[in-house]
């Protein structure tokens, strides 16, 4: 389960990123995330961190710079193969026997 606090105004807990990626001021946030089915699944976004020089103000934007795309293709990168390697996805159906007592026909009729 995803980890979660209690927000700000005490009422609803706030989601957690279940990891956090950095290079330099870029990051990736890795999301659990499900369908209104049930279907559980990881995304992620991305975020660079500012500060003001006199250091009073900081932040996040979603915005970024050329001199960011380095950090950019990293993140992304490792976030993607995070996800690769914690698929939630359901496995596959189990095959049918190739075996069977049954002739074609029945097999069919039973359908």
């Amino acid at each position: 389960m995803t980890a979660t606090k209690p927000a700000e105004n005490g009422t609803q807990p706030k989601q957690q990123p279940v990891k956090t990626i950095r290079n330099g001021a870029i990051a990736a946030n890795i999301w659990k995330r499900q369908t209104p089915t049930g279907f559980e699944y990881l995304d992620f976004s991305l975020s660079r961190s500012w500060k003001l020089k006199d250091g009073e103000r900081e932040g996040y934007s979603s915005n970024f710079f050329d001199r960011n795309d380095e950090a950019l293709i990293d993140v992304v990168t490792r976030a993607a193969d995070y996800i690769r390697q914690h698929s939630m996805a359901e496995p596959a159906p189990a095959q049918p026997s190739k075996q069977t007592s049954r002739a074609p026909r029945e097999i069919a009729a039973a359908q």
